[in-house]
């Protein structure tokens, strides 16, 4: 709808262009003669008025007569603006009537001509439609044609395949009662024979139970009397077990009391000697005599304390020097005793002392870290004792 609106909308445009441009043309051309008049007009106006105001002061006469002119010229002007302004008025209200009527002329026959076009179209469609129909039909008549004959002659074929089927089921029957009257004489044949069998079997079970049940008699016997002879024996074992296993017992408590006991002295005697041998140790280092001159003066002279105190204070040097000496003397015996008390350097540690301020020095000069040098030193110490 939308496109045929825009097709009418153009046609109207083309009828009605040219009927515009034919009323609009003289109104434009009076516009323009009417401007043109008034831009000619105002300037020499202006010209003609200032010449003749110079003139009528100059003289009178000639003025009166300027007006007159004048003014008959401002009344022709009037009344030729008064015309054009209704003639053109007109003209327009001609003109829109015009081109109203033709464009509504323009619209109807536009207007039905698309319609005509649309019922054509639409007739056009509805024509191909019923004929692709029609066609549809006839290829549907003819497949059912075609579907009809083929089903008549699949049922024909399937009456005869029906037939065949029923006489070969009639043939099968009649064997297969022929095989089961055989097969059952055969069975009870078979089974006739199969109760004559059970019969022998089940006399000759018979017979087989009661031996075994009198060998299970005896074989029950056997068991029984060799359980109880077992019984006894594990009984004896037991008892026996038991007997050796509370003196073992017995024998395990004593043994750790005496352990404890002995591990009990043990401690007490290590505790002992420890204490024998530091107090021998003690005295040795005793039998050296007092280090100190206070304590050799302070054993040596006897008396009150504090009066012995203040006497040793107020004596001279040369009277503390006899003390002095033998203190030393004394401490010269004591570092004797202790080095005599300590146990012999082993090899190896005489060897180090000899060899590992060398090797110190030597790692020294490689690393900074004091720590780095000195297990450097006694690996490499370590190694030539060992390589010795």
């Amino acid at each position: 709808m939308n496109a045929v609106r825009m097709l009418a909308l153009r046609q109207v445009r083309t009828a009605v262009a040219p009927l515009f441009r034919a009323t609009a043309a003289p109104a434009m051309q009076i516009r323009t003669k009417v401007t043109k008049a008034a831009a000619k007009k105002s300037p020499a106006k202006k010209v003609a008025k200032k010449t003749a105001a110079k003139k009528v002061a100059k003289k009178v006469v000639a003025k009166k007569a300027a007006k007159k002119t004048v003014a008959k010229k401002a009344t022709k002007k009037v009344a030729k603006k008064t015309v054009a302004k209704k003639a053109k008025a007109i003209k327009k209200k001609a003109a829109k009537k015009t081109v109203k009527k033709t464009v509504k002329k323009a619209v109807k026959k536009v207007t039905k001509k698309a319609a005509l076009a649309k019922a054509r179209a639409a007739r056009k469609v509805a024509a191909r439609k019923v004929k692709k129909v029609k066609a549809a039909a006839k290829k549907a008549a003819v497949a059912k044609k075609a579907a009809a004959k083929k089903a008549k002659k699949a049922a024909a074929k399937a009456a005869v395949a029906k037939k065949v089927a029923a006489a070969k089921a009639k043939k099968a029957a009649i064997k297969a009662k022929k095989a089961k009257k055989v097969a059952a004489i055969k069975a009870r044949k078979a089974a006739n024979k199969a109760k004559k069998a059970k019969n022998v079997a089940a006399i000759k079970a018979k017979k087989d139970a009661k031996k075994a049940k009198k060998v299970a008699k005896k074989a029950r016997a056997v068991k029984k009397a060799a359980a109880l002879k077992a019984k006894k024996v594990a009984k004896r074992a037991r008892v026996a077990k038991k007997a050796a296993a509370a003196k073992a017992r017995k024998q395990a408590a004593k043994a750790r009391k005496a352990k404890k006991a002995a591990a009990a002295q043990a401690k007490k005697d290590a505790v002992k000697a420890k204490k024998a041998a530091i107090q021998a140790k003690k005295a040795k280092i005793a039998s050296s005599g007092a280090v100190s001159p206070f304590t050799l003066y302070m054993q040596k002279t006897k008396g009150d304390m504090q009066k012995n105190l203040a006497a040793w204070k107020s004596m001279s040097d040369a009277q503390k020097a006899p003390f002095v000496t033998e203190a030393k003397k004394n401490l010269a015996k004591r570092h004797e005793i202790r080095q005599s008390m300590k146990r012999p350097a082993t090899k190896y540690a005489l060897f180090t002392k000899k060899h590992f301020a060398a090797a110190y020095a030597k790692a020294l000069k490689t690393t900074s870290d004091k720590k780095a040098a000195f297990k450097q030193a006694t690996q490499a110490v370590a190694k030539a004792y060992k390589a010795q």
